[in-house]
């Protein structure tokens, strides 16, 4: 069973209801938070996500996209096409520093109210809430629910002692008890079942699901009770409990008559956090890394528009890409001052990526800097550990081990021949002029960086405590 169990995670690298009103597709953007590469049942049977399963085979599963390593960063790519060290966004968002995705971006929520489309946004935002000028609504949204930091309990909504969930900019106090994914879904249904099918829809629904805290509704516990790790446990049963949420959407959606017509991209933010029982296995690192199971993400796109389905695209991809893609798909043109590639030609039918390099970190101050170009992918200054290939305990128990290793950097792979970057070419003399040309290529791109505000001090202004234990925007 083991061997079986490695083969096929491994292998994994290399009508209804009534007629649509609108020709143009309804956009159903789903982000799951902290979902590793083997956190989904496409890249690991031990998994149970039947719904998204079924919704990655019968569209087209994306093997080589790609996030920022940590959530801020990610996000901010996915709403403005531009990757974020442009944006001074290279790092988490601190829930008491004065500091947000800048107010002169147009994310994609604004573009697609352009072109006719109703937006709604339910569940994580953590790009920035210290006025509201930063908060979804005043970005583009036509409503938010939801919360706006980083992290929270799944039942009573809360952070260091801060309740921090939002209809729109009114507070939300009656959830309490309430899990937070089932919550979200039952907004969904409501959003959808509401909407008027003459206007096409964009629901974009970034869930807290599989971030910690490790909270989840004891039946989807009982499939894995003989694990040995309850860390792990929890984490595969809050992404089951994720993909019943995502059916009760989809069912909506067929319901209201406007499946037929809706594209759904999904997502993670960044790789799992391997000591809090997600994983990436077999590639190497976790969150908050360079590596590729920090920043490679599971993902697809379904929908009938697409001229070709139940195959793996292989082109290279990033979440950067994901705005001028929806826009054209809407009906929009291209805005030639994004670093985002309109995919959809490409993943539509298989054919080659028009992407041919992208940016994992640029950060001058904490010294970090990672780019792909081609076939080949460049780290060097400081890095965070974690660099390890961590097996998840079901694995552990069938005699599968974490791999470990201890080298130091700089580091040069070819990812499509070594995409477990299990053999660093940096010092290989026949390697040497493809190492000169990546760091040229690096040195070409620290200029457009803009540094993140690590300066920043918290604000006790910010604190929940002078507000009636509240998360408030508005305090800087």
């Amino acid at each position: 069973m083991a061997a079986v169990l490695l083969l096929v995670i491994a292998g994994c690298l290399f009508e209804q209801g009534a007629a649509q009103a609108t020709t143009k597709p309804h956009i159903l953007l789903i982000v799951a938070d902290d979902l590793g590469w083997s956190d989904v049942s496409w890249n690991n049977p031990y998994v149970l996500t039947p719904n998204l399963h079924t919704l990655a085979t019968n569209g087209v599963i994306f093997n080589q996209t790609y996030g920022q390593p940590t959530c801020s960063p990610s996000r901010a790519a996915l709403l403005t096409g531009k990757f974020p060290f442009r944006l001074g966004m290279q790092r988490v968002m601190d829930n008491k520093t004065p500091h947000g995705l800048p107010l002169d971006e147009e994310l994609l929520p604004q573009k697609l109210k352009k072109l006719g489309y109703a937006t709604h946004m339910i569940g994580k935002w953590h790009l920035g809430s210290c006025k509201w000028e930063y908060t979804p609504t005043e970005r583009g949204f036509d409503s938010f629910y939801g919360y706006h930091h980083g992290a929270q309990d799944y039942y009573t909504h809360k952070s260091a002692r801060g309740l921090d969930f939002w209809d729109g900019k009114t507070l939300v106090s009656d959830q309490n008890g309430v899990y937070s994914t089932e919550s979200f879904a039952t907004r969904a249904e409501s959003i959808i079942s509401q909407h008027d099918s003459n206007t096409p829809l964009f629901l974009y629904m970034p869930f807290q699901s599989v971030h910690t805290p490790h909270q989840v509704p004891s039946s989807y516990l009982t499939p894995f009770s003989t694990l040995q790790d309850d860390n792990r446990s929890s984490i595969l049963g809050m992404a089951t409990a994720l993909d019943d949420a995502i059916k009760r959407v989809t069912d909506a959606l067929k319901g209201k008559g406007l499946w037929d017509n809706t594209l759904t991209v999904f997502m993670s933010d960044n790789g799992g956090e391997y000591s809090d029982g997600q994983s990436n296995w077999p590639l190497r690192g976790a969150k908050g890394t360079l590596w590729e199971g920090g920043t490679r993400v599971p993902a697809f796109v379904h929908g009938n528009m697409l001229e070709r389905t139940g195959y793996t695209y292989h082109g290279m991809m990033h979440g950067v890409d994901i705005l001028p893609t929806l826009v054209s798909v809407a009906g929009g043109t291209e805005d030639p001052g994004l670093d985002g590639k309109n995919m959809w030609q490409s993943i539509s039918t298989g054919a080659d990526s028009p992407r041919t390099e992208f940016v994992y970190a640029i950060d001058s101050e904490a010294n970090s800097y990672a780019i792909r170009v081609g076939d080949y992918k460049l780290i060097t200054g400081l890095r965070a550990r974690k660099d390890d290939w961590y097996a998840p305990a079901e694995m552990q128990q069938m005699g599968i081990l974490t791999e470990t290793v201890d080298e130091t950097g700089p580091f040069l792979f070819n990812i499509r021949e070594d995409p477990l970057e299990k053999s660093n070419l940096y010092g290989v003399a026949e390697y040497a002029s493809i190492k000169r040309a990546m760091r040229h290529r690096l040195n070409e791109l620290k200029p457009f960086e803009v540094p993140f505000p690590a300066d920043l001090a918290d604000d006790p202004a910010a604190d929940p405590s002078n507000y009636g234990n509240v998360w408030m925007p508005g305090w800087c």
